[in-house]
């Protein structure tokens, strides 16, 4: 049963023996590595001495609240308070909200504003762009489809070539991480993903680009003894303590000559106070997503030398997600980006989307952007020929589907649920299904995860199709 409490890797847990007849109590901590199809969790250890493995029950299993992010947010919201190094003068007193003068940055300006590997941008694209590059603090407003991985792409490519020292790149996700490095990729550029620890068993599409990839691939004299030590390790799960100091002491060695080889770093807003990058400074920092971070997890990344700041997002989205009630009302829900914009910080936003139909961007445009967004796709582009759905106006693939059923407390008494409307997606899925659209081509969003939980679980039941069809549906 698809239940509500979800195990994902890189989550901390402590196992604990109690103790036997067999064996002494024993407890160690560690994360996971990996989740198998046959629910079976494989976990690192930190300590691996006197582990009772001839045993296989009589354990239990705790989570462990990691304190990492809260401890890496005050942090920076204490460097940012005390060390007058930590930013710029200009932006410290930008970002506190007082009256600073209008500051130019000048450098010489490329000819053309995009960059190798790229689309070609629009001109609202390359007017961001051009914008960027002459200003201290800058805000990119991203309506959906608008190409801001691309814009943010071309931002960071000429920001690497002015030679003002290596790039950081962040934002609150790992995927919105992974994206972005990926197109910076594409331009040339030698970009280094740095992952927390805990998620390096995690596979990535830009698994190439990792700093754990690149370590164990690095080709040097010093990186064959570190590479034996690796296998060593690998082999008999642990080293001996001065084998264990070598090689954690060549690791760091070479974690460093990556790191400072490259032109643009990216990683989680969070990830950026990483030990590893702790004798970094970085005068240019992007952040992408900063609309979904939370304030104090923005200033992780700035308070590393920051001069010129670029936060790329959209306020008229989804803002951070605070489960605190009490948090959100003293102001945690509301990201640096909107907060800027309140103070009157004018965002350049992009214009041209290139993702819906033009009957979908029709209600965004009018009710969040002033009717202002234009369309780079026709109808015909977003027409699914041979598609035979009952839409209520033919020729608009849209429509609101009001539900009277009753909200319930789902089983874990922490979310919702409702059953008529989950028989209701079952059928227009079912419809979609039998019309030929395939499973990967359908996506079901709810705001809840009882609600999600308890969709899964109806479709497979009650479907009147393949129950496999089902479990493909995302």
């Amino acid at each position: 049963e698809d239940n509500e409490l979800r195990l994902v890797p890189g989550d901390e847990l402590r196992l604990r023996y109690s103790g036997g007849t067999s064996h002494p109590a024993w407890q160690s901590v560690g994360h996971v590595i990996k989740l198998t199809a046959q629910e079976e969790v494989a976990l690192e250890l930190r300590a691996s001495q006197g582990v009772p493995v001839e045993l296989n029950h009589g354990f239990s299993v705790d989570f462990v609240w990691k304190s990492t992010s809260f401890d890496r947010m005050q942090g920076a919201m204490k460097t940012f308070a005390v060390d007058e190094t930590s930013v710029s003068g200009y932006i410290y007193h930008h970002l506190l909200g007082h009256e600073v003068e209008h500051q130019i940055i000048r450098n010489t300006l490329p000819r053309r504003f995009g960059a190798p590997g790229l689309p070609e941008l629009n001109a609202s694209q390359v007017l961001a762009v051009k914008s960027v590059l002459q200003k201290p603090v800058s805000l990119i407003q991203g309506p959906p489809g608008t190409g801001k991985t691309v814009t943010s792409a071309a931002i960071v490519y000429h920001m690497a070539k002015q030679g003002q020292g290596q790039v950081l790149v962040c934002a609150p996700s790992n995927v919105a991480v992974d994206q972005l490095a990926e197109k910076i990729s594409s331009t040339g550029l030698k970009v280094v993903r740095l992952c927390a620890k805990s998620r390096e068993a995690v596979s990535s599409p830009v698994e190439h680009l990792t700093l754990h990839y690149q370590v164990r691939h690095l080709d040097n004299s010093e990186k064959s003894e570190m590479h034996k030590l690796q296998q060593l390790k690998d082999e008999q799960g642990e080293l001996s303590s001065s084998d264990e100091k070598k090689y954690k002491a060549l690791k760091r060695a070479t974690e460093r000559e990556i790191l400072q080889s490259a032109d643009v770093i990216c990683c989680t807003c969070v990830g950026a106070g990483d030990p590893r990058l702790s004798n970094f400074r970085f005068r240019q920092v992007l952040i992408d997503e900063s609309t979904q971070a939370t304030e104090p997890e923005c200033l992780i990344p700035l308070v590393l030398g920051v001069k010129q700041v670029v936060l790329v997002g959209d306020h008229c989205q989804l803002g951070p997600v605070i489960m605190c009630k009490k948090a959100a009302r003293a102001g945690l829900a509301q990201s640096l980006f909107e907060r800027l914009v309140i103070l009157g910080v004018k965002p350049f936003r992009l214009q041209v989307q290139y993702r819906m139909h033009p009957c979908l961007s029709e209600f965004p445009s009018n009710c969040f952007y002033e009717g202002t967004l234009q369309n780079g796709v026709t109808v015909n582009e977003r027409q699914s020929s041979g598609i035979d759905f009952p839409w209520p106006v033919p020729n608009r693939p849209m429509f609101f589907y009001v539900q009277m059923g009753v909200e319930e407390i789902s089983a874990s008494g922490t979310s919702y649920l409702n059953r008529t409307e989950a028989a209701n997606v079952e059928k227009i899925v079912t419809t979609f299904l039998r019309s030929g659209v395939v499973p990967s081509q359908i996506g079901v969003i709810t705001p809840y995860e009882g609600q999600r939980a308890y969709i899964v679980n109806y479709m497979s039941r009650n479907g009147s199709l393949r129950q496999q069809l089902y479990k493909e549906i995302e």
